[in-house]
């Protein structure tokens, strides 16, 4: 794909797959060429894997229409999804000293999703600053506080930028973030509905009956124990493991 003018969307996702189980089948074959050369070439030479067949589209330059239409939806969305999120919260959002915020965490919120929001924001922030910088725009105004307002602004901001900025190499992995910010707000809105199963087994009764009370924090049904996030979270890894050990798909 490196030797066209491949689009950097997710349009070719399956071919970047194809690509890299190839490398991966090369490797292998690599090394039982090697074994079978080293042990005097007995039996059957193993067989070199076939190049897949690949449908590949190009960008324009960088992304094709298609992607470029995909990304400015999401980016879009990511608004709309923000803002669900913030109200779903329990927690309240202190204002921030001025000043780049982008990258770094400031003093310690008392609600999960005002993190995952500044985070987020200073995702945004990030590129509408160097953007700005790159071809001489005023520095942005709201940088006092963040809040729907300035995110809000930000994303109109990008949003009436975004083919340019998706035609600037220094900005190709922009695309991946705002799709992928995208799929981890949905998930969190799922996760953080009130009533939303955990898979887990509590680990103080063994009972599968943890379910979501509030943004943070799990319950058992059974034996009413509290889990925070963090825990349930560790939970499900520790879990997981041993099933895996134990051989349960």
């Amino acid at each position: 794909m490196s030797s066209t003018n491949a689009c950097n969307g997710p349009c070719n996702n399956t071919a970047r797959r194809l690509i890299a189980d190839y490398e991966r089948a090369l490797d292998g074959y690599v090394e039982l060429l090697d074994e079978w050369i080293a042990g005097g070439q007995q039996g059957e030479e193993p067989a070199e894997p076939m190049a897949p067949e690949l449908t590949v589209y190009e960008g324009e330059p960088l992304f094709c229409r298609r992607c470029r239409a995909l990304v400015r939806a999401a980016l879009l969305d990511l608004d709309q999804l923000a803002t669900e999120l913030s109200a779903r919260s329990d927690g309240h959002r202190g204002s921030v000293p001025e000043g780049r915020v982008s990258g770094s965490r400031t003093s310690g919120s008392p609600s999960p999703t005002a993190d995952l929001l500044d985070a987020l924001y200073g995702d945004l922030t990030d590129v509408e600053d160097e953007w700005r910088q790159r071809w001489g725009f005023a520095p942005r105004t709201h940088r006092a506080h963040r809040g729907a307002d300035p995110r809000s602004r930000c994303i109109g901001w990008l949003s009436e930028r975004l083919d340019g900025i998706l035609a600037a190499e220094e900005h190709i992995g922009f695309a991946a973030r705002v799709l992928r910010w995208e799929v981890v707000l949905r998930e969190r809105l799922q996760e953080d509905s009130v009533g939303t199963k955990s898979p887990i087994r509590c680990p103080r009764c063994s009972e599968r009956r943890v379910v979501r009370e509030r943004e943070g924090y799990w319950q058992c049904g059974a034996c009413t124990m509290m889990l925070s996030d963090p825990v349930e979270r560790q939970q499900r890894h520790d879990q997981g493991v041993e099933l895996e050990v134990a051989g349960v798909s």
